[in-house]
């Protein structure tokens, strides 16, 4: 979400102040969300400006290869056995998903996520963080509103996947439609190097139970636990440790038949409070704005993390950032800006860096919403291969292979992905929604996003968040419901 621990196109999210820090103004999975487009501090840190954003994430296809309709593309890298200590959920399956017809059906009233069980006890270490709340209308997350109904016509199919450049072999495939939701993190930014795997592997069963196939988790964040740097506040050579700590956090998604798509970097980098230093907050800009810097990160530890997970079952794609606007040049980020050009080439630079140590992998980027993905009514994509390949000292292999777009109401209507199919955001490539609330939003009820996010054309949907704001149940109906209609496709990914 925007803010705090905002994502790119999501309503002002709070980070923890601290690593123990409370959920900050985060709505219980009880009550009724508030559909405001106001912004909340994460963890009682600084609030949001402007009306911030969502997080979420939005993939597309790159690598060539063209989605097949109705969701075949095959699934990457293998999951293994499902093994695993977290407990099965009790119940709910989904009988044939409600349809989402065109326009928004049902008005933003309450819907339940009829019947879901609670997870068995997952808890989060390192302070939730809570998103503002835009989302039409108030849900009822337990209550007993029906699932039934129409099912769903017509499938997620890709608009024009182009290629990735860079290495021989080209990207893995991205999935014609990757369901699943945002953990976002355990203990915020501190899952690494000693993630918690008993709340981890709970999390990805449900997931898995659910008909959810991608997770989106935060690994920097804000840079206060990894990456390190040294005494003239460039990145530490990679500690094995932080590789072995990403990589059980990969296996447990692997024993669990779920892929994680990696979140490196937030807008929090550059945000006040979060317990980051002066001397943490001036190296993260310098590696954003100086190309010494940005290299040490890329030859000391991105470059060794990214050869140290090349085939590691339980990943799905790389993601550059979540919500960078929000550290930009109109953003909210409270202890520092950056020029959108110093955050394109970021971008840039860390994707090529990917693609060079693995041809295969995948990578995407945050966007807050699609003010700056997409070309349409005014909007600029500050993200296409012509934008980041054109800037001053740009590599022409730190291209996206998808991409990820955050949408919360406090966005703007123009920026519906309940509204306008993705069709509409006339854009090249594989298109992921990788942030929205779960609830009713924009006349979709609760139970209907996923199928509405399906059928519209997208090839994605996480909903934000598994223990935050719109907590788990949330959206266990509403991915189970996309599920029973349309289970090949979403099996076929990742």
């Amino acid at each position: 979400m925007g803010f705090l621990l905002l994502s790119a196109c999501e309503p002002a999210e709070s980070t923890p102040g601290d690593t123990g820090g409370a959920s900050g103004g985060a709505t219980t999975s009880g009550g009724s969300t508030a559909a405001s487009g106001g912004s909340t501090a994460r963890g009682g840190s600084t609030t949001a400006s402007g009306g911030s954003t969502a997080h979420g994430g939005s993939s597309t296809a790159s690598g060539g290869s063209t989605a097949a309709s109705g969701g075949s593309s095959t699934a990457s890298g293998g999951s293994t056995a499902s093994g695993g200590s977290s407990t099965a959920l009790g119940g709910s399956s989904a009988s044939s998903s409600t349809a989402a017809s065109g326009g928004a059906s049902g008005g933003a009233g309450t819907s339940g996520s009829a019947g879901a069980t609670a997870t068995a006890g997952t808890t989060s270490s390192g302070g939730s963080s809570s998103r503002g709340g835009a989302s039409g209308g108030s849900t009822n997350i337990g209550g007993s509103s029906s699932r039934g109904g129409s099912t769903i016509t017509g499938g997620a199919t890709a608009t024009g996947a182009s290629t990735s450049p860079g290495g021989s072999g080209g990207p893995t495939a991205v999935c014609s439609f990757s369901s699943g939701l945002n953990v976002a993190w355990v203990n915020f930014a501190g899952d690494v190097p000693n993630p918690n795997l008993a709340t981890f592997n709970t999390i990805f069963k449900n997931t898995y139970n659910a008909g959810g196939r991608v997770i989106r988790w935060w690994f920097h964040t804000n840079g206060t636990v990894t990456p390190g740097y040294d005494s003239s506040g460039k990145a530490q050579k990679i500690p094995q440790t932080h590789i072995d700590g990403v990589k059980a956090i990969l296996n447990a998604a692997a024993t669990n038949k779920v892929a994680i798509n990696l979140s490196l970097w937030s807008f929090d980098m550059l945000q006040g409070g979060e317990n980051i230093s002066a001397t943490t907050m001036a190296a993260n800009k310098a590696l954003l704005e100086n190309d010494t810097n940005r290299q040490a990160y890329v030859d000391n530890y991105l470059t060794p993390l990214v050869t140290a997970l090349k085939g590691t079952p339980g990943l799905y794609s790389y993601e550059i950032f979540n919500e960078p606007e929000g550290m930009g040049p109109s953003g909210w980020a409270t202890g520092g800006r950056t020029t959108e050009a110093y955050i394109q080439k970021t971008v840039n630079w860390l994707a090529a860096a990917i693609h060079t140590a693995d041809s295969t992998a995948l990578v995407t980027n945050g966007a807050q919403t699609f003010d700056y993905c997409s070309g349409v009514s005014g909007k600029n994509n500050y993200y296409s291969d012509s934008a980041l390949r054109g800037l001053n000292g740009a590599k022409q292999n730190g291209t996206l292979d998808f991409y990820e777009v955050h949408y919360y109401t406090s966005n703007g209507a123009s920026n519906s992905c309940f509204t306008y199919p993705a069709s509409h955001w006339a854009l090249d490539k594989k298109l992921v929604m990788g942030e929205f609330a779960a609830a009713a939003t924009d006349g979709v009820a609760l139970n209907d996003l996923f199928t509405k996010i399906y059928s519209t054309g997208y090839n994605g949907a996480w909903a934000w968040s598994y223990d935050a704001n719109w907590k788990w149940p949330a959206m266990q109906t509403p991915m189970q419901n996309l599920y029973t209609a349309q289970k090949a496709a979403v099996d076929s990914c990742p």
